[in-house]
C-alpha cells in the first residue's frame, strides 16, 4: 500500500461508500414500495373507473329501454287512433253508399213513375181524341176505359 494514505481515511471512504450504498438501497426500496403503492392506487382507480363506466352504461341502457318503451306505447296509441279513424271513415263511407243507393233507387222509381204517368197521359190523350172524333160507341168505350183507369189509379 501506499505509505502516504492514511488507513483511517480509507476506512472513512469505505464507510462513506457503504453508507451511500445503504442510503441508495433504502431509497430504491422506498421507490419500489411507492411504485407498488402507486400501481395499486392506479389499478384501484382504473377498476373504479371501469365499474363507474359499466354502471353508467347500464343506466343509459335502462334509460334507452324506457324511452324505447315510451316510443312503442306512443306508436301503439297512434296506431289505435289510426284504426279507429279508419273504422269511422269506413262507417261514413258505408252510410254515404247507402244514401247514394237509396237516392239512385228513388230516382229510378221516379223515372219509372214518370214514364208510367207519361204513358197514361198519352193513353188518355188518345182516348180523348177518339172520344171527340168518335161515335156513341166510341164514347162508351172511352168512358169505360176511363173508369178502368180511374179504379186502377186509386188502387
Amino acid at each position: 500500500m501506499n505509505p502516504n494514505i492514511d488507513p483511517s481515511w480509507i476506512s472513512s471512504c469505505l464507510l462513506f461508500v457503504i453508507g451511500a450504498l445503504l442510503v441508495a438501497n433504502a431509497l430504491l426500496v422506498l421507490l419500489l414500495i411507492e411504485g407498488k403503492k402507486a400501481r395499486s392506487r392506479i389499478e384501484a382507480t382504473l377498476e373504479a373507473s371501469v365499474a363507474r363506466q359499466k354502471a353508467l352504461l347500464r343506466e343509459h341502457r335502462d334509460e334507452a329501454e324506457v324511452i324505447e318503451q315510451q316510443h312503442l306505447e306512443k306508436l301503439a296509441a297512434t296506431e289505435r287512433n289510426h284504426h279507429y279513424e279508419m273504422d269511422n271513415l269506413r262507417g261514413i263511407l258505408s252510410i254515404a253508399d247507402q244514401d247514394r243507393d237509396e237516392a239512385l233507387s228513388a230516382v229510378s222509381k221516379a223515372q219509372a213513375r214518370s214514364k208510367y204517368m207519361q204513358s197514361r197521359i198519352d193513353q188518355l190523350n188518345v182516348l180523348m181524341e177518339s172520344w171527340a172524333a168518335g161515335t156513341d160507341e166510341t164514347v162508351a168505350a172511352v168512358r169505360h176505359a176511363l173508369r178502368v183507369e180511374r179504379t186502377t189509379a186509386v188502387n
